[in-house]
């Protein structure tokens, strides 16, 4: 335009320079740069930078904010100004607005103050005339009940009688209550002439009192509740309603039908009674007779509790009189019917009818409980919460001494304990009777005098009086077996469960303990004691003449597991009851461990034993060893021999007591056996070895003899045992090396640790000890032990070299 300034701002940057552009939430310096220099930018001649126009643009838009900054901080004192003068006239305003309110505040409790006190009055005055009408009406009542009285007294009954006639329900039921106080006025005032007017009274309360009685019987017939509900308040302020619940209970139909259950005996026909006396059967389920009581029960208290909530004013008292006749007449009585016929059979019958009867018996109460809490719920949700829950604890009170009057003539005291532990002795001396009566039989071989008679006497009364003679038995029936142990076991974890369940819980680690030393008894004494002791008999008398058995092995490994199993059955089901009393826990681990250690020392003795008589039977193969078995006459024979008879006899011995052993003994107990007999035979083969004079050719035999022993042995698999075989075999060189070679044999493994005395006597059995000069060349006389052995010096200095002591003897090899 003419005449414009071209150092003017551009319109756009212009706008840009408003208080507006500063103001927006997204602003940024950036941005605002670009802007101002975006049209700047499009006139600029890109092939030659000129810088002139945008300092022009920046120097006039600096100008301009510092123009906008002075306004707007212009503008910001004028702001804090009115500010200030506004916050001081809201101070103002907030005092006077507080002096106001506590005016008010003041004059609201001088009104409240007012009218507490024409409340107080009012109060009073209503008392008073409260009072005054309670006394204008017992006044009023009092005069009409002495027109009654006089009245009856006269003879005239006719206008109470027209009153409960002609004015319905609440004629019929203020006239009960006037017959009510007048029967107590009656019996409480002496006046001449009141006996007439007394006896009147009681004859027209009777009356009346059949006469509704009557009345609720008819409507209980027709199932009219209304008529029902009406009688037992009439009856409920006449005389408490007793003899309204009397009938009501009395007559119904569920106790006329059930009245004779008891002597029908339903039970007796159940399936489940065959089972019942059998231990290895698991519990049989309850009594289908008390099932179907039990279900009876329930249907008939949840049908009767909707009538009873309907129709009686104080339902809470008819329910407990219903359900105490439940109890008391019906249950009470199948039960004991029910446990006597049991304990008839047997006493294990007799617990598991009575424990499954006090489990079916506490779920129908559990459910009673939980029905009588639904039913006042349900029919009455307007009585408030308290007395709902009054109410429902006065029935489970009820219900709990209902089940606690059942049940203790069976649990009180130590009644169930001591039929717990009569039932345990019975089906332990059932199942052990052909146990014991076979070792009986054993003993009685041998043994005679006092303990043995006492053990007779016990097991001749366990088996019904029967002679412990005449009680066929076999070896099978004296076999320790793991599956009886099994049942025994489990025979008393029945027993555990069901003291758990009936025995008070301040008396169950008592009772555990009880039950627990009926097991140890049993298990212990009367089974695996009698089968060590009969076992330890039998290696006693076993000969070495005649290849023993290995059963004691296996009796061995099976009272091994049974005591293994009783530990986890004691650990498991025994110390968690036992727990709550620290003096019967510490008993009963001690009389348990007293019980394992006895049982350990007798499986020990019996392992010693069998290795005592395994030894003297190798040393009595050994002994049929001949004189002429190493020194034959005829070499080729020899030479095509495998081994002498009594190598193979021993050889063959110890291969069977490995395989036994093997099968009935485990781990370290397996390796402590063999390495005893091992250890016991490898001594007695150095000492057998002695005896013999040997020649050329019988040190063939002998070396093949030695092999087939190291041979043996190795099947064990025992590093020790091993050793030791492996410096017999190289003794056994000694017997075929050459003369002139033997020294340097003394020099090597085994042989160069031991002293020379301890080797003379097998080079002497040689039978070229002499004529060989094997003395001489040892340079040693022939006089065992006469001196020591000479070794070169070469030798020495690789035997001190090596740490090897030189003067160890045959018995203390490794």
């Amino acid at each position: 335009m003419p005449g414009a300034n071209p150092y003017d701002l551009d319109p756009e940057v212009r706008a840009l320079l408003k208080i507006e552009t500063f103001q927006q939430g997204k602003f940024t310096t950036r941005e605002f740069v670009e802007n101002i220099s975006k049209n700047i930018l499009k006139r600029a001649n890109p092939k030659e930078f000129d810088p002139k126009p945008f300092i022009r643009t920046f120097e006039r838009s600096i100008d301009e904010l510092l123009k906008l900054r002075e306004s707007v901080k212009k503008e910001s004192k004028d702001l804090e100004a009115s500010v200030q003068l506004i916050e001081t006239g809201h101070r103002k305003k907030l005092v006077e607005l507080k002096t106001t309110f506590e005016d008010v505040v003041n004059s609201f409790e001088t009104l409240e103050t007012r009218i507490n006190e024409v409340g107080n009055t009012a109060i009073r005055i209503g008392e008073q005339l409260e009072t005054i009408d309670k006394q204008r009406s017992r006044a009023s009542e009092s005069k009409e009940l002495i027109e009654y009285f006089m009245a009856f007294n006269r003879g005239d009954i006719s206008q109470l009688e027209y009153l409960r006639t002609q004015n319905g329900k609440e004629g019929q039921f203020k006239a009960a209550t006037i017959s009510r106080r007048l029967n107590a006025i009656a019996k409480e005032v002496d006046i001449p002439g009141g006996e007439v007017a007394r006896s009147r009274i009681e004859k027209y309360c009777e009356v009346l009192e059949k006469e509704l009685l009557e009345e609720f019987d008819k409507a209980y017939r027709q199932k009219d509740k209304e008529t029902m509900k009406h009688c037992a308040k009439t009856l409920q302020e006449f005389n408490g309603c007793e003899s309204c619940i009397k009938l009501y209970v009395n007559q119904h139909q569920f106790f006329i039908t059930k009245v004779n259950l008891s002597q029908a005996n339903e039970f007796l026909t159940s399936p489940s009674w065959n089972d019942l006396p059998n231990p290895q059967v698991p519990p049989p389920a309850v009594d289908q007779g008390l099932v179907e009581l039990y279900k009876e029960i329930r249907a008939t208290v949840k049908q009767e509790a909707e009538i009873i909530n309907a129709v009686f004013p104080n339902p809470i008292n008819v329910m407990q009189v219903f359900l105490q006749r439940i109890f008391a007449q019906l249950v009470q009585t199948y039960i004991e019917s029910l446990l006597t016929h049991a304990e008839n059979d047997s006493t294990l019958a007799y617990l598991r009818s009575l424990a499954s009867v006090y489990t079916a018996t506490t779920e129908l109460v559990d459910d009673l409980k939980g029905l009588d809490m639904r039913q006042k719920r349900n029919v009455a949700p307007s009585k408030m919460v308290e007395e709902g829950s009054r109410k429902s604890n006065t029935i489970a009170e009820l219900l709990d001494q209902c089940i606690e009057d059942l049940f203790v003539p069976y649990t009180e005291g130590d009644r169930y304990i001591e039929k717990e532990k009569k039932s345990l002795s019975e089906l332990y001396s059932s199942l052990l009777l052909q146990f014991n009566a076979y070792h009986i039989q054993q003993q009685s071989r041998a043994q005679a005098g006092g303990l043995f008679q006492r053990a007779v006497n016990q097991i001749t009364n366990q088996s019904g009086g029967r002679d412990i003679a005449d009680i066929v038995t076999t070896e099978e029936d004296g076999s320790l077996s793991v599956s009886t142990a099994m049942l025994i076991l489990k025979i008393h974890v029945e027993a555990i469960r069901r003291s758990v369940k009936l025995s008070p819980p301040s008396e169950l680690p008592k009772f555990t303990s009880a039950l627990f030393h009926v097991l140890l008894d049993s298990i212990g004494k009367q089974y695996v004691d009698t089968a060590l002791d009969t076992c330890l008999d039998q290696i006693t008398a076993m000969d070495s003449k005649y290849e023993p058995d290995f059963k004691p092995f296996r009796v061995i490994k099976i009272a091994k597991d049974i005591i293994h199993l009783a530990q986890n059955h004691f650990q498991m089901a025994i110390l968690p009851l036992a727990s709550p009393s620290l003096t019967i826990h510490r008993d009963l681990t001690s009389d348990k461990n007293r019980f394992m250690m006895g049982v350990e020392n007798k499986m020990n003795s019996a392992v010693q034993k069998m290795i005592d008589v395994i030894i003297a039977r190798l040393s009595y193969l050994l002994s049929r060893q001949k004189k002429v078995d190493f020194k034959p006459k005829d070499e080729d024979d020899i030479v095509a021999s495998l081994a002498t008879t009594p190598c193979n006899n021993c050889v063959e011995y110890l291969k069977k007591i490995h395989s036994s052993i093997s099968q009935c003994l485990d781990g370290k107990n397996l390796e402590y056996v063999l390495i005893e007999i091992g250890v016991t035979f490898h001594s007695i083969l150095l000492d057998h070895f002695k005896k013999f004079q040997v020649s050329a050719a019988g040190g063939l035999v002998l070396t093949k003899d030695i092999a087939k022993y190291q041979e043996t042995v190795a099947l064990f698999k025992i590093p020790q045992l091993d050793d030791r075989f492996e410096m017999l075999r190289q003794l056994g060189n000694l017997f075929i090396v050459k003369p002139e070679i033997l020294k340097s044999v003394l020099n090597e493994g085994h042989l160069v640790k031991i002293d020379v005395k301890y080797l003379l006597p097998y080079l002497q059995v040689r039978t070229d000890f002499r004529s060989a000069g094997i003395d001489a060349l040892l340079g040693t006389t022939a006089e065992i032990g006469s001196g020591e052995r000479n070794f070169n010096e070469k030798a020495r200095a690789r035997l001190a070299a090596m740490g090897l002591n030189i003067h160890i003897g045959l018995g203390d090899m490794p």
